[in-house]
């Protein structure tokens, strides 16, 4: 008997994804065996079904290294729209977004038929068959695979190969296909060969607190850190050394620090602040004897915000009245003299804030924070004094470094990627861990700096009314697991949260004192937002607003590019979102458009009697915006949208919450609604509060707390390549 074998079905196309064979429906003889490379881009869009995919993104997973180009991704996804065509009737299966990439829209479905021995005809050139690549993601909503795919068949006119092809001509061209087949199979084989896999890490430092900015002294032997202890606000230089392990610290401290580059084989410079004030600082090898030497002052420390190249110096900043990103530059001979330095370059206000530089045969690579959530790399040819865009991450990038000519390592919390200026490709790095906050190549060796011990939780907080303040914020029991818990969003008793409870990040359920997980993403995937609309739960997932299944955990697209932050008032849906142009705050109307309300607005909460709280680009000061009117009032609260994080304030029917870091300690503060009055409300000393979440009608506050941060130094070294045995 026949065996069934499971199809993926849509429109009159049925799918063997393993083979990467067509069949269309009724027509059993008229079959298509897919080339590798189309086999692995139909696999791809079916794996992202309603998602919008980019070419960047179909560059990085589905081409090989060096071979994805923007013209290759247009070419193939043409090539397979072409081979689709004879068996859509209902519109194309493959939308093109302007300046965003591509969706998948039609609804497939799993169905098991019997295989036929129908003869194969092969309409592009055949490849030796390749493992497909299979992408498990978010599972497609049900009610968007209803339509059986059988439904239009009876309407196509068959579509007829050829009948005969001249045997020799068939077969050379066969011949010549397989030849170049295997040729590039082997040297894609050998280019995965010869790809380093990092799997040993040498613990270097091990001491109880926090590690970062590792400067490396090869003729010295000695690996100088930045160094903070647990319970304390300051950072110290600590020199370590290779051999003995004998450790100096600098008797100096400073409130922040930024990465040093050395000037010699005896002194590094460094950004520092201290006292409220900001310098650059000359500092010995000898920890021991010399102290810090202020030369000049700074604007402000940015951490990785200082390169230096052909005896110059270059360093990032913001201007101190509109907050605009800037690279400046002084000669090493000026330094600590009265001559000023030269303003190379400003970019748009739009962007948040510089993050690293890094200084390369007269080229500058910086990344700059674009919205809350992601970052931008940028290229400066110092020659030309020109800027040009290179990539956009959905994600924080945690440092910037050198891995070879043309190529950039990039660290973050999930991988260390390479970026290569060549194609623009990004590679992940195969290591042993993640959690990496930074990473340096010496020789075949990395140098990095990586999370050991960071647990978040979430808690519960009881506020109470304001007649009653003077009894004093209390700490509720909740649910506990010591595990990371980040993001939060509550609607009546139920509670949806982002966990790491099974693994990787979850979004999990709390409802009626049971708990559940809803997600089962595989691989890691950055979850920025929850919030709940119209009795759904909606998630901003890298970047894309999806709405979650509370049933079974799928994701459903929604039509909303690239939100930066949202929020739901009076069942009503706003956002904010960054453009080329500026900042743009939303509303979703409910017929699926978006009206633009006002510009230059990065933040919005709600507040009551129909207003919005306002967070602006060019004002620290927040504004409370009626939508009836559309006037502004000014709150007497002022928060700076570069520095304070979407998650650290709030509002509910009581009044606006914030937290703010002083003196090495978070404080929270309120503005209750009648009075406007703002005060700061004490905390239990075990509460220790870096982000805050809340309905807008809750009488809790729910805080995401941090304990046990612990960062150490290390050397991460490749494993030995394993050789075949002589035969």
């Amino acid at each position: 008997m026949p065996i069934a074998e499971p199809y993926l079905c849509f429109a009159n196309w049925c799918y063997d994804q393993t083979a990467g064979r067509l069949i269309l429906n009724g027509f059993p003889e008229q079959q298509v065996r897919l080339e590798p490379r189309l086999h692995q881009l139909l696999n791809y869009f079916l794996a992202h079904q309603m998602q919008i995919i980019s070419k960047d993104q179909l560059m990085d997973d589905v081409w090989p290294d060096t071979e994805g180009t923007d013209a290759a991704v247009m070419r193939a996804v043409a090539s397979l729209r072409k081979i689709l065509q004879p068996g859509l009737s209902d519109g194309p299966c493959i939308e093109t977004l302007s300046k965003r990439g591509y969706r998948w829209i039609l609804p497939v479905e799993l169905q098991h038929l019997r295989a036929e021995d129908a003869p194969v005809v092969v309409l592009q050139a055949e490849f030796p068959q390749a493992p497909p690549l299979l992408w498990p993601e978010a599972r497609m909503h049900p009610e968007h695979a209803e339509q059986s795919s059988t439904e239009a068949a009876s309407s196509l006119p068959p579509h007829v190969p050829p009948k005969r092809w001249p045997y020799l001509v068939a077969s050379t061209v066969l011949l010549l296909c397989l030849f170049i087949g295997f040729t590039l199979f082997l040297i894609h084989a050998g280019m995965q060969a010869r790809q380093v896999v990092y799997n040993k890490m040498v613990n270097f430092s091990a001491l109880k607190g926090q590690e970062r900015a590792a400067l490396w002294s090869p003729q010295q032997q000695l690996v100088f850190y930045q160094y903070q202890a647990p319970d304390q606000s300051d950072w110290y230089w600590l020199a370590h050394h290779g051999k003995s392990h004998k450790k100096v610290v600098a008797a100096q401290g400073f409130s922040a620090i930024g990465r040093a580059v050395w000037l010699n084989a005896d002194f590094f410079l460094f950004q520092a602040e201290k006292n409220g004030q900001c310098h650059f600082y000359r500092q010995h090898t000898d920890l021991a004897k010399y102290q810090s030497e202020a030369l000049m002052p700074c604007q402000q420390v940015v951490s990785h915000g200082l390169a230096l190249d052909s005896g110059r110096l270059y360093w990032l900043a913001q201007d101190t009245a509109t907050g605009q990103v800037q690279i400046w530059q002084q000669s090493l001979a000026d330094l600590g003299t009265e001559k000023a330095a030269v303003l190379l370059y400003q970019f748009a206000p739009q962007y948040r804030r510089p993050r690293h530089l890094l200084a390369q045969d007269g080229q500058l690579y910086l990344v700059v924070e674009k919205d809350f959530y992601s970052d931008s790399l940028f290229q400066f040819d110092l020659s030309l004094h020109s800027v040009r865009w290179l990539k956009d991450f959905a994600f924080d990038i945690t440092d910037l470094s050198l891995w070879q000519q043309n190529t950039l390592l990039l660290s973050s919390a999930e991988a260390l990627l390479q970026f290569r200026l060549s194609s623009g490709k990004v590679i992940r790095l195969q290591t042993a861990q993640t959690g990496f906050v930074e990473a340096q190549r010496v020789a075949e060796q990395l140098l990095t700096s990586y999370t050991t011990g960071h647990n978040t939780d979430l808690e519960l907080l009881s506020v109470p009314p304001q007649n009653q303040m003077q009894s004093g914020i209390t700490q509720l029991p909740w649910l506990h697991s010591s595990k990371n818990e980040t993001r939060l969003a509550a609607t009546g008793k139920q509670i949806a949260f982002v966990s790491e409870r099974s693994g990787n990040s979850q979004i999990w359920l709390y409802q009626q004192h049971l708990l559940r997980q809803l997600t089962h993403f595989h691989g890691q995937r950055q979850i920025q937002q929850l919030l709940w609309w119209q009795q759904q739960l909606y998630a901003l997932i890298d970047l894309q607003l999806y709405q979650v299944n509370l049933s079974d955990g799928s994701l459903q697209l929604q039509d909303i590019n690239r939100p930066a932050q949202l929020a739901v008032c009076d069942d009503l849906l706003f956002f904010t979102q960054w453009t080329e142009k500026g900042w743009q705050l939303w509303q979703q109307q409910p017929n699926g458009d978006a009206e633009a309300l006002l510009s230059d607005i990065t933040a919005v909460q709600c507040a009551p009697a129909g207003h919005l709280v306002l967070q602006q680009l060019d004002s620290d000061q927040l504004q409370l915006w009626s939508r009836a009117d559309g006037k502004l009032q000014s709150l007497p609260v002022r928060l700076n949208w570069r520095e304070t994080a979407p998650e650290t304030w709030l509002s509910t029917r009581e009044g606006l919450y914030w937290l703010v870091r002083q003196q090495g300690k978070t404080r929270l503060w309120q503005m209750d609604w009648p009075s406007q009055t703002v005060r700061q409300l004490a905390l239990p000393d075990s509460v220790t509060p870096a982000a805050l979440f809340a309905g807008f009608d809750d009488k809790v506050l729910y805080y995401q707390s941090e304990q046990n941060i612990q960062t150490d130094i290390g050397w991460l070294n490749p494993s030995e390549p394993t050789k075949k045995p002589s035969q």
